[in-house]
Parts: C-alpha cells; sequence; structure tokens
C-alpha cells in the first residue's frame, strides 16, 4: 500500500507524489538549499555531524547540539586539519633547512680542507731554495750555443755588450 500526497507546487492537476518521490526531493532541495537561514545551517551541520560520526540523524546526542555547538565542532575540525597541515610544512621546512645547513658546512669543511693542503704545500715548496736559472748548466749551455750561432750570422763582436749579472 503506497501512501501519495499531493504536489506542492499548488496546481491542482490532480497528481499525486509517493512518499519515496516525496522524501527524494525534500532531500535534493535541502542537500542544495542556500546556508542562509538558521534552519538550512542547522540542517547542514546535522548532515555533516551525521556523516562525520557515522551516526542517524536522530540520534539524541546531536539533538541535544545547538546551533552555535555545531559550529563550532564544524569550524574547529577544519581549523585543527589547517593547523596540523601547517606544523607538518613547518616541519618539513625545517628538514630542509638542516639538510642545506649540513651541506653548506660540509663544503666550507672540505674548501679548509684544501686550503690547508695547498698552504702546506707551498710551504714545502718555499723551504726549498729557488733554483737560478742562470746556474743550470742546461741553460748556460744553451745559451753559449746560442751566442756562437749568432756570432756566425752577425759577426765576432756579437753579445760583447750583454752582461752576465742580471741582478744589476
Amino acid at each position: 500500500m503506497e501512501r501519495r500526497v499531493k504536489k506542492e507546487d499548488g496546481k491542482d492537476s490532480g497528481s499525486e507524489l509517493s512518499i519515496v518521490d516525496a522524501v527524494k526531493k525534500i532531500c535534493a532541495h535541502n542537500a542544495r538549499a542556500d546556508l542562509h537561514t538558521e534552519e538550512q545551517l542547522l540542517l547542514f551541520l546535522q548532515s555533516w555531524w551525521s556523516r562525520t560520526y557515522n551516526r542517524p540523524l536522530k540520534d539524541p546526542l546531536l539533538l541535544n547540539y545547538t546551533l552555535e555547538e555545531l559550529l563550532y565542532e564544524f569550524y574547529d575540525r577544519i581549523e585543527r586539519a589547517k593547523a596540523e597541515e601547517e606544523r607538518l610544512e613547518q616541519e618539513d621546512v625545517k628538514i630542509e633547512e638542516d639538510k642545506d645547513k649540513r651541506n653548506e658546512d660540509w663544503a666550507e669543511r672540505m674548501e679548509r680542507e684544501e686550503m690547508e693542503a695547498e698552504m702546506r704545500k707551498s710551504g714545502a715548496e718555499s723551504s726549498k731554495p729557488a733554483e737560478d736559472p742562470t746556474k743550470d748548466p742546461a741553460n748556460v749551455a744553451w745559451m753559449e750555443k746560442q751566442i756562437q750561432e749568432a756570432k756566425q750570422v752577425y759577426g765576432e763582436d756579437f753579445g760583447e755588450d750583454i752582461e752576465d749579472d742580471f741582478n744589476g
């Protein structure tokens, strides 16, 4: 036995809605309603609470909530989720900053070690007496050979005006 209700549109067309159709129509309207009235806001928040806690709409605990309490619970959940997301983001940033700091410290340590090794190496080289290229026998022989060849080309007096003392 199916009950019928009259259409709410005010027309007297003689056709009636079944209870299922009427409930569907009410639910569709409530689900899409603007939340400008306290009644629509309360219906929305009760529906949200029911889904969130997997409890029926007729749950006595839900029916004891005021609009303000439901609003607080709704926004409290949203804000706590945002705060947790911000905390996790800050934690990620801190981890990245620590990683960058460790890498920079390592690079500075490596540079310092390279500089110290370079200074030790240059210190060892500076402790060796500097070689005078004019005293090197190979260089002296080469120079004498060059002078002899030039004397053959330019005459025997070539190089007579060259001083062997390069210091002054």
